[in-house]
């Protein structure tokens, strides 16, 4: 009787992610880390202080969990830490408080660790940016109306290319940065982020991106949103007929003052309209970066302005007058949301604002 021989039955066990680009499920082995380049805030290439963050390129930088800083001969003095961040072709760690000179050692578990040139460890005192001339175009204890002329003004001295921010001091937010290179230079800003005007409120030009701990900066600024119209004494009205929608619908508010007294542009932006008409008298209407418009009546004369011109906030329009249909020389004052005055914008009532912009200023 013939014996049948059973073939053994081997069964292959593929790590998972291992079957190539075809299999799927399971999780893929990262490449092998290799670097190419190191910087820190130095600029130099392979070069570090202690505390600072060191960004590592090359391939396969998002599959490294330790970096082991391996300072002198032996173990001794190794020092490992995980990165802070990592991607394919990058990672950032923080270099050891008490690491030395030496190779770095990317630890990856697929692809087990590899060596990299040596890092130099600097120890000489850190350069600081230097930061003068904080405010020069604001007198002592001046706010800054933005979208005026005046200006704050950082002048600099940067160690290493960086950049300067505009930050509000309360919640430490950056609404305006600009990237500056090494060397002496100066940065002015007038407190507007793309032509409109920031929220009020305190504001600080600094210097960042310096190997330094601390970011040097000038001092704090207050940054005012608008400019009270009329530059004189003043009242905000006498009755209730001046207010918004007092006498049979009033679209503005009505405030006296003495014939004469200079009229300013509340906000940077453009005339959109100025003319003579018999009930406004000389009128002006000017729209800002937002769409929103400021109209003005009554005026002594024709606006100092013409349509199309771009005012600053401050800027001097015209004067108090009584022209056209007015009681008394005063300045009828109308504010609309965009797309502004008769061009599909709503008249709102201006008082809530004009106190407040009277309040400082």
């Amino acid at each position: 009787m013939s014996l049948a021989v059973l073939a053994p039955t081997v069964l292959l066990l593929v790590p998972s992610g291992a079957l190539g680009a075809s299999s799927t499920g399971g999780a893929s082995i990262p490449d092998p880390a290799a670097a190419s380049a190191a910087s820190c805030a130095s600029g130099e290439s392979w070069a570090c202080r202690r505390g600072q963050t060191l960004t590592i390129a090359g391939t396969g930088m998002d599959g490294v969990t330790r970096v082991i800083f391996q300072g002198g001969k032996g173990t001794k003095d190794d020092r490992a830490t995980a990165p802070s961040s990592a991607e394919a072709t990058s990672l950032k760690v923080t270099v050891p408080r008490d690491a030395r000179s030496g190779a770095l050692r990317l630890v990856s578990p697929a692809g087990g660790s590899s060596r990299t040139q040596r890092l130099r460890i600097l120890t000489s005192p850190v350069p600081q940016a230097d930061v003068t001339g904080a405010t020069t175009d604001l007198a002592p204890g001046q706010a800054l109306i933005a979208g005026s002329r005046k200006r704050m003004l950082l002048q600099y001295t940067a160690t290493v290319a960086g950049t300067v921010e505009a930050v509000r001091v309360d919640s430490g937010q950056v609404v305006r940065s600009w990237p500056v290179d090494a060397g002496q230079g100066e940065v002015r800003w007038d407190g507007t982020v793309g032509g409109s005007v920031v929220t009020a409120g305190r504001y600080v030009l600094r210097l960042a991106g310096q190997p330094t701990a601390s970011q040097a900066s000038s001092g704090a600024v207050q940054v005012l949103d608008a400019i009270f119209p009329i530059r004189g004494k003043h009242d905000l009205g006498q009755s209730a007929t001046n207010d918004f929608g007092g006498g049979r619908g009033h679209g503005g508010q009505d405030m006296f003052a003495r014939c004469g007294v200079p009229l300013v542009a509340a906000r940077p932006g453009t005339v959109q309209f100025e003319a003579v008409q018999s009930r406004a008298g000389n009128y002006v209407v000017l729209q800002d970066k937002t769409g929103a418009s400021y109209t003005y009546m009554h005026m002594r004369d024709r606006a100092l302005v013409k349509k199309g011109d771009r005012v600053r906030a401050g800027q001097r329009i015209g004067y108090v007058g009584d022209s056209g249909r007015a009681s008394g020389c005063h300045l009828h004052f109308e504010l609309w949301t965009a797309p502004g005055w008769y061009e599909g914008g709503e008249g709102i009532d201006p008082l809530p604002e004009l106190r407040r912009w009277d309040s400082f200023s």
